[in-house]
């Protein structure tokens, strides 16, 4: 008789800690939920911002007017140009100044010359948001692909990518240094952010 009332208590315990686990797990469910819901309308929020930016950046660049002038030039002095590769979907201005808050919202400079008329090596620094967006699919590019760039009169500055490989972050420094040869350097962290992903290129006459 003992013996069937402490296996009826048994299963009451079981019963109750499964009930306990079944709730916990409920919670820790519609934390994750509204973990990702968060993460996902903070990305499509800046994305926003991203495609906002470049859409005034663009239509400052069709108007030839005196008035659009100034903001032309005010323009100039906040994008250092834009970035296109069609094979990867990249499309995008790039800050000349760079900084956490910037690289949120499009690629920025990171090193390098003034204007893309001078020599040096441009390197140019974006996120990888492990979608689409920004320098996500730069690991796709192989050599021989070619990457655009473009100032602020629209006028086209091509580069021919040669190498892409992996550092370390300690690294960095040594890969961005100006060099005398016309360059470009794009890097972004790796898909489990222990490195860097460098991809270099060099610039070709039209």
């Amino acid at each position: 008789m003992n013996q069937i009332l402490n296996t009826k208590k048994n299963n009451k315990k079981i019963k109750k800690l499964f009930k306990i686990q079944f709730g916990f797990s409920i919670i820790f469910i519609i934390l994750g939920i509204f973990y990702i819901f968060k993460n996902l309308k903070e990305k499509e929020k800046e994305n926003n911002i991203s495609n906002i930016i470049s859409l005034n950046a663009k239509i400052n660049t069709v108007f030839s007017s005196k008035e659009e002038e100034s903001i032309k030039n005010q323009e100039q002095n906040i994008y250092f140009g834009r970035i296109i590769c069609e094979k990867i979907g990249l499309d995008y201005y790039i800050y000349n100044e760079y900084s956490e808050k910037n690289l949120k919202i499009l690629p920025c400079k990171f090193s390098g010359p003034n204007s893309l008329e001078e020599n040096g090596n441009i390197c140019i620094i974006g996120h990888n948001y492990y979608d689409d967006r920004f320098f996500s699919n730069l690991n796709k590019l192989e050599n021989k692909d070619i990457v655009i760039l473009k100032n602020s009169k629209e006028k086209v500055y091509k580069y021919i990518v040669y190498r892409k490989y992996e550092i370390d972050e300690e690294e960095t420094e040594n890969v961005v240094n100006t060099r005398l040869d016309r360059e470009l350097t794009l890097c972004t962290c790796t898909f489990d952010k222990s490195k860097r992903l460098v991809i270099r290129a060099k610039f070709v006459q039209n």
